[in-house]
């Protein structure tokens, strides 16, 4: 026997239903804030309102759930205390970061494609002409980077060669002193 199907978002539902799901759901919230507040003797507030409609919903009524809400901001801050956060927000960045880190290892094996794809042409084991669109273009990124590290590295090599010449034509300069 297979159970009631749960819907756990309205976002997707005509308003008709979404106006009926919701206050069923704000009854459920409000008896687990109730029971929240018997069993751990901690003050709790719901406050929740519709972008767009001027209905607001305070449990365990709206002044008082403004009561709590204003104590708490004026608690000082403690170490380690939680900051407010919109529950948007929230979703999103805990999707944002995987995210992060697929582009990131997107990223590390494209650059380890360019190179394999490099290291093929250059021991002959496959000719420029088999290489796809998108590989040559792979190619041309990897050799402007290269390119790139060529030149910075020919600019060090230039500046340490001109250091080695000026620290040898000054010690050329002391040894000639005084001798003939």
């Amino acid at each position: 026997m297979t159970g009631k199907e749960v819907c756990w978002t309205t976002r997707n539902l005509d308003e008709g239903k979404r106006k009926k799901i919701i206050p069923e759901r704000l009854a459920s919230l409000c008896k687990k804030a109730y029971e929240l507040t018997i069993l751990c003797d901690a003050k709790v507030s719901i406050i929740s309102f519709t972008p767009g409609e001027t209905d607001i919903f305070g449990w365990p009524s709206l002044t008082e759930a403004n009561v709590i809400v204003n104590n708490y901001l004026a608690c000082p801050k403690k170490q380690g205390q939680y900051k407010l956060v919109e529950h948007g927000a929230y979703l999103q960045a805990i999707v944002n970061d995987p995210e992060k880190d697929i582009r990131k290892l997107e990223q590390i094996a494209k650059e380890k494609k360019m190179v394999n794809l490099f290291n093929q042409l250059v021991e002959g084991r496959k000719r420029f002409d088999e290489f796809d669109v998108s590989d040559i273009k792979c190619l041309q990124k990897l050799l402007v980077v290269r390119r790139a590290e060529l030149d910075q590295r020919n600019i060090q090599l230039r500046e340490n060669l001109a250091n080695e010449i000026g620290a040898n034509d000054s010690n050329a300069r002391d040894e000639n002193d005084g001798h003939p």
